[in-house]
């Protein structure tokens, strides 16, 4: 994000409110997508397996549907353009998807 940040929007969320968020779903994650200068705040937690399992399934027949799926039930709060411009929503989602490999396992043969 080299260019210059004309103007954030992040839709008023404090410090307070990311405090809270993380006691209620234990990690928040903020994803910040720039448009023309414009910085876009949309903050979420990890998803739950309803979730999971909604999103698998839907992605079977309409890909775009399940990237509805994961940003509504996963949004707590930011940029309502995010949503709204499907530019901003798509980058977004895509990020969203990256949360799913944030952590790492592995299998030990005892």
């Amino acid at each position: 994000m080299e260019n210059k940040i004309k103007e954030t929007f992040d839709g008023g969320v404090t410090e307070e409110q990311i405090n809270k968020w993380k006691g209620q779903y234990g990690k928040v994650i903020r994803i910040d997508v720039v448009d023309d200068g414009d910085l876009h705040v949309g903050y979420f937690h990890r998803p739950r397996l309803e979730t999971m399992s909604a999103v698998t399934k839907m992605a079977k027949t309409d890909e775009l549907k399940s990237s509805e799926v994961m940003f509504d039930n996963c949004w707590l709060g930011g940029s309502s353009a995010m949503r709204q411009d499907a530019v901003l929503f798509l980058e977004a989602t895509k990020q969203l998807g990256t949360m799913l490999n944030s952590c790492r396992s592995s299998l030990k043969n005892l």
